[in-house]
């Protein structure tokens, strides 16, 4: 007896220890994180320094925006964006939207049939007792017959008027409440789960919030590769996972800001049905193809390139046209949620805070900074 209650206090001190040295070292990589994004923060000189240059170019160039010390100024760029777009991406593009754009047809086709057998039921005479043979003289109701699968997109289903001179998802009161990525690069995730919250709110007429941080620590592509991490990744990516994966809530999984490993979550229903570029090859689209993508699906998801002047931005239309070397040379996801032509620019939704830019939006000339590379939509079914 005594020696089994011997080997079982060794076992508990063996243990123990153990179990401390994890925790210890969680605690120690957190503190490691904080510590190197204490060392990463710009020095106020040097901020100040960049704000005045970007004042200076603002009153050479007679530009549109107005900037100030802002928080996400303070921060090294790479530390507060993180869209890598995959380096194959115009081929995977090609194969995704072609794909995608099929099954929104289905989808679509699926629609109309349950929309047909509706109009149907609701054309049929009530039920009545049999009737003699010879007394039933009537014409019986004509079936309506399933509209037939169409290679393009139907007028009727489009959500808005591309030929109008605005549209703002966001003065329409279908955008969810700005959110702050914090100091980890995973933009990706903000702009993924910021277009499905936006597009649920125009179908269901309710508003989610969804976790980023569940993307973050678990999402992953039909090919089995990692959505991405606080050092980047591509909403593509997010967008391919929900095609067979439902989000979880916020409540569920709280952001975090950086990441913690995927344990299962309770799921929210809501059906990624297609998704796809509004261009096949994921390239900057036309002003007209972006207006017409908005309009048939919601908000877009895209990129863009952020340079101090972005950072800096506090209003007005930003119209910095920094030099680019290509048009797949961009920095950061953001959602295009509308446009207004008296403008020349889109309306876009960012993830630094509402004390970032108009509270937490931009105006941006089209064509600015590479803006509108990668636009994604996408479509939902609420199960």
């Amino acid at each position: 007896m005594k020696k089994h209650i011997a080997a079982s206090i060794t076992v508990c001190m063996l243990i123990a220890p153990v179990a401390f040295s994890h925790a210890q070292m969680k605690s120690s990589f957190k503190a490691s994180v904080e510590a190197q994004k204490q060392r990463d923060a710009k020095s106020i000189a040097e901020v100040k320094q960049q704000l005045a240059i970007i004042k200076k170019d603002i009153k050479e160039r007679n530009l549109k925006f107005k900037v100030d010390m802002t928080e996400a100024l303070k921060r090294q760029i790479d530390e507060i964006t993180g869209a890598i777009p995959p380096e194959d991406l115009e081929k995977e593009a090609e194969i995704q939207t072609n794909s995608g754009l099929q099954l929104f047809l289905e989808f679509l086709q699926r629609l109309s049939e349950s929309k047909a057998k509706k109009q149907k039921e609701a054309t049929l005479p009530p039920k009545k007792e049999p009737v003699k043979p010879e007394e039933a003289k009537k014409e019986e109701p004509k079936a309506v017959e399933p509209e037939k699968p169409r290679e393009t997109l139907p007028e009727s289903f489009m959500l808005a008027d591309p030929s109008k001179p605005a549209l703002d998802w966001f003065a329409l009161g279908m955008m969810t409440p700005i959110k702050d990525q914090g100091l980890c690069g995973s933009c990706w995730s903000f702009t993924a789960m910021g277009v499905v919250e936006g597009c649920y709110k125009i179908k269901a007429k309710d508003e989610i919030d969804l976790s980023e941080q569940y993307c973050i620590d678990c999402a992953r592509d039909k090919y089995g590769r990692d959505a991405g991490s606080c050092n980047g990744g591509w909403y593509g990516n997010v967008f391919d996972f929900l095609m067979n994966n439902y989000p979880v809530e916020e409540k569920v999984a709280p952001y975090r800001g950086y990441e913690y490993g995927c344990t299962p979550k309770k799921q929210f229903p809501i059906k990624m049905v297609a998704w796809g570029y509004v261009r096949a090859d994921a390239g900057i689209p036309t002003v007209e193809q972006m207006k017409k993508a908005l309009c048939t699906y919601g908000p877009i998801a895209a990129t863009v390139k952020v340079t101090p002047a972005f950072q800096a931005y506090v209003g007005g239309i930003f119209d910095e046209f920094t030099p680019v070397s290509s048009d797949k040379d961009v920095n950061h996801g953001i959602i295009i949620v509308g446009w207004d032509d008296s403008k020349h620019a889109y309306r876009i939704k960012n993830s630094w805070g509402q004390r970032w830019g108009e509270k937490g939006y931009m105006w941006i000339q089209y064509g600015c900074n590479n803006v509108g590379y990668g636009a994604a939509w996408v479509v939902l079914d609420k199960e």
